[in-house]
């Protein structure tokens, strides 16, 4: 069982008894596990572990601290504002919780400003002056402690008028960038967090020390159990403020470390179309491979581009003229044992495209086909239905389209399902909630399956597949990857936070997405 597998049963049995009769027997474990799940970047139930303990100690301010952030996490940020606020007038300044909790709130206002469609409006120039002055108070009146605001600090400071927005003309950045820089380096090595890395290089980033910033990410990297939460909040921090994709450097480096955190417990993807195209043109140089990811840079490169070069052949099913409905993906009509077989076909659910339009799917004149990421310019109708299979049975329908699909190529089908064992992870890449593209890089552990050589398949001839992904309705016809070639082993077609049974004769229910094995799809429509 994987590290979060193991921290998602913790907190349900932490909820469990922090809301039985002696809930106090449990709160100093459930106190503990709200961070756990941070690291691990489980917001939710993070956000819930620290609801429960705030009802049986709302005194406790590191977990009321927590709480706010799990908040911003989950997309609330004024809901984060009102919990820190109220934390913070109730703390002495000279608690070492104020000045976390005032960097927190330094942390929600910056979200509020750059999730703001209009940038130049008073509330949003608002929130990025309360971003600084949260940031720039604790900075101030402990610089050597307080190195984390400080850094944040440096990044509005030298990035404001880049967004319109004009600092305080009283703070120079690189002023900031040295004296967080000195702070950092003062800190005795065994009190270093995982934190320490990653804001020293973005102190070397003020002061447009290149060779320091990949050298000191290597050194994060290259860690026995680097943290997956504190890397993408510098990556956060490098593409969303400092936008260091616009060098060329800068793009390769955020490639780089977007290959590093996908490797990560805990890391997450969600790429915008745009961005996804313009990924593929990206290319590290050869030192820049060693220099931040090691001898090893160019395999854990190569692996990522694959991703992506993959990603181009996943679709968006949508209603004409519409929104989107599903997703699906292209493949050679023979690996489903069709005719001919190097007609390119789409594989999708039933419940996204069948005959009969029967809900929530519709019929195929009523859906078109974009692959977004390839070419987001073209759609294409629906020729036929060339074989479907019933929701209960393997959920699946093939698509032959009216135009002939050309320059975007066919997934490659994985013949055998991977391995079951500690570490073995699935990838899906589809259309969550009808959202842009997305790669799901978090908890993705494989949990189960039905195929050989173990496997006991329920339902005659169809082997399914369990795995954690934070899929959501829309994820409906994703490919699912297997992690090493990322080859498609299934069709994802439904899950669940809760309630899904488990296979192989084992008893009761868990949190689980569910798939089924393309072979078994294959073989299923011979019969």
């Amino acid at each position: 069982m994987s590290l979060t597998s193991e921290l998602r049963l913790q907190a349900t049995a932490a909820l469990q008894s922090l809301a039985g009769a002696n809930p106090l027997e449990g709160i100093e474990q459930a106190r503990q596990l709200v961070e756990q799940l941070r690291d691990s970047r489980q917001y939710d139930l993070m956000s819930s572990v620290a609801e429960a303990v705030s009802r049986i100690d709302p005194r406790d301010a590191r977990n009321r601290k927590l709480y706010g952030q799990a908040l911003i996490e989950c997309g609330k940020a004024t809901a984060a504002i009102d919990v820190l606020e109220a934390l913070s007038a109730r703390l002495a300044p000279d608690d070492p919780e104020f000045g976390e909790a005032s960097g927190l709130l330094g942390r929600a206002y910056k979200q509020i400003f750059f999730d703001a469609g209009d940038r130049t409006t008073v509330g949003a120039r608002d929130a990025f002056a309360q971003a600084i002055n949260a940031y720039r108070r604790p900075f101030e009146a402990n610089p050597a402690a307080n190195t984390w605001h400080g850094v944040n600090l440096l990044a509005l400071v030298a990035n404001g008028r880049r967004f319109g927005v004009v600092p305080p003309t009283d703070l120079d950045a690189k002023q900031i960038a040295r004296t967080v820089v000195a702070g950092l380096e003062a800190i005795e090595p065994r009190q270093r967090t995982s934190w320490y890395l990653p804001t020293l290089a973005e102190a070397q980033l003020g002061l447009g020390d290149w060779d320091a910033v990949e050298s000191t990410l290597r050194q994060y990297v290259a860690q026995a159990e680097p943290k997956a939460f504190p890397l993408a909040s510098m990556l956060r921090q490098f593409t969303q403020i400092w936008d260091v994709e616009r060098t060329p450097r800068g793009a390769g480096l955020v490639s780089l470390l977007n290959a590093a955190l996908m490797k990560l417990p805990g890391g997450v993807c969600e790429i915008q179309i745009s961005d996804l195209q313009r990924a593929q043109d990206v290319q590290p140089t050869p030192g820049q491979l060693e220099a931040v990811l090691g001898q090893h840079g160019a395999q854990t490169y190569q692996w990522w581009k694959t991703g992506l070069t993959r990603a181009m052949s996943v679709a968006s099913i949508r209603q004409r003229l519409g929104s989107r409905i599903g997703t699906g993906f292209l493949v050679r009509a023979g690996d489903l044992g069709l005719a001919p077989a190097d007609q390119l076909v789409v594989l999708t659910n039933h419940h996204v495209v069948n005959d009969k339009g029967e809900s929530p799917g519709l019929s195929p004149d009523q859906v078109e086909v974009v692959f977004e990421a390839a070419d987001p310019g073209t759609s294409y109708a629906v020729e036929k239905i060339l074989w479907c299979s019933e929701p209960d049975v393997c959920d699946a329908c093939v698509l032959r389209l009216a135009t002939t699909v050309r320059d975007i190529a066919p997934l490659p089908i994985a013949r055998r399902l991977p391995a079951l064992g500690e570490g073995a992870q699935v990838y899906v890449v589809g259309y969550p909630g009808g959202r842009d593209l997305a790669f799901s890089f978090q908890d993705n552990e494989l949990l189960d399956h039905e195929g050989p050589p173990g496997g006991h398949p329920q339902i005659p001839g169809v082997c399914r597949v369990h795995y954690h992904a934070p899929t959501e309705g829309g994820s409906s016809g994703s490919p699912v990857f297997n992690s090493t070639l990322w080859e498609v082993i299934a069709l994802h077609h439904k899950g669940g936070k809760t309630g899904m049974p488990r296979l192989n004769g084992g008893t009761g229910t868990y949190a689980a997405n569910e798939g089924i094995w393309l072979q078994s799809i294959a073989e299923y429509r011979k019969t």
